[in-house]
């Protein structure tokens, strides 16, 4: 069956605006020898069908097809500004592809990673960029706010930029109770293979393909705002569910609760510091007493301190004795301060 011309120019239309997504219009006009307004007839068409949609406005439009992976788009941050709606309209169709697995983890670490752009991050853009190379998506989520670090400082009257990285590690932590859990990127952090957080002076990431490596260092050039990008393999076996239950346990009438989690003890280390003071034990166990299991990672610590041993083993365990704290990665060092300062049956 022989296509009309208005079908022909549509068929155009989306063959080309994968690679001509920003002058797509000329290139209509050039092949068909058709008005613009014509043109914008035939998108219009196409926008409504759910078949393109347009970021942008006059010539700073840009035109995507909905079912198309890489997409780099902009938000306003203005009231009615909605992560679902957003995921909804302009990504989730190209996610449908893939296996329940991975759409799931995609959908809620975009929301939650989105959601704390608006209600957190005090800016007025946000920007998404989302790429599929070869068997990887990575979804990066940036606004022009405060930052992330800075402001998590500003409301806990923290020392350091630093310690904001320690703190947000631990889960449950979040500048607005009464709306928000603080449990976001405790969970997207970890159901995705690779996540990165830049804002300002510092960079943490964390790759869990690397058994939960982490990395935090300064940058040479301030990155104003924060940006979050996370990485995941199409090919994932890991499922929402089974993140959840890692860090879940069961409250007294049997309902889970995320009660359970992991601390990076080198995370808590400023500049040259060593683990000796008391007062380094207490920056890691601000905020634990929300937890009924704590595990701390001793990976790449040396050694550490009589005091650190005994305000974590025996300080904070004598004042919260629900609480079951266990340890692992120590080297021999570590290991013999620990088991040297923990109290005995006659303490």
């Amino acid at each position: 069956m022989t296509k009309s011309r208005p079908q022909k120019i549509r068929s155009f239309l989306l063959d080309r605006i994968p690679d001509h997504p920003k002058d797509i219009v000329s290139r209509v006009m050039q092949e068909f020898n058709v008005t613009r307004p014509t043109i914008h007839q035939h998108l219009n068409k196409l926008i409504r069908d759910k078949q393109v949609l347009k970021t942008g406005r006059t010539f700073g439009a840009a035109y995507y097809l909905v079912s198309a992976f890489d997409k780099k788009l902009k938000f306003e941050i203005v009231p009615g500004l909605a992560e679902h709606q957003v995921w909804n309209d302009y990504f989730r169709p190209a996610f449908t592809v893939f296996p329940k697995n991975i759409l799931e983890i995609c959908e809620y670490g975009f929301g939650e990673i989105f959601n704390n752009a608006i209600d957190h991050s005090e800016g007025h853009e946000i920007e998404v960029d989302i790429r599929l190379k070869e068997d990887h998506i990575k979804i990066t989520i940036r606004d022009d706010g405060i930052g992330i670090f800075r402001k998590i400082k500003n409301a806990f009257n923290l020392a350091d930029e630093r310690d904001s990285v320690l703190q947000l590690s631990k889960g449950k932590l979040t500048t607005d109770k009464e709306n928000h859990t603080g449990e976001g990127i405790f969970f997207t952090s970890r159901a995705m293979d690779n996540f990165y957080i830049f804002s300002f002076e510092l960079n943490y990431y964390r790759e869990n393909s690397e058994e939960g490596d982490w990395c935090l260092a300064d940058k040479e050039k301030p990155f104003p705002g924060t940006l979050v990008a996370m990485e995941i393999n199409i090919h994932s076996t890991q499922t929402l569910v089974e993140v959840f239950k890692q860090f879940t346990t069961l409250d007294a009438e049997e309902i889970p609760k995320f009660n359970k989690t992991y601390i990076i003890v080198a995370l808590a280390k400023q500049g040259d510091e060593r683990y000796v003071s008391r007062s380094q034990a207490k920056r890691i166990l601000s905020g634990l007493d929300k937890f009924s299991e704590v595990v701390l990672n001793f990976k790449n610590i040396e050694t550490v301190g009589q005091g650190f041993v005994d305000e974590v083993f025996r300080v904070f365990q004598n004042r919260y004795p629900d609480i079951k704290i266990t340890y692992i990665n120590a080297n021999e060092n570590v290991t013999f301060m620990i088991e040297r300062g923990l109290p005995t049956a006659d303490e």
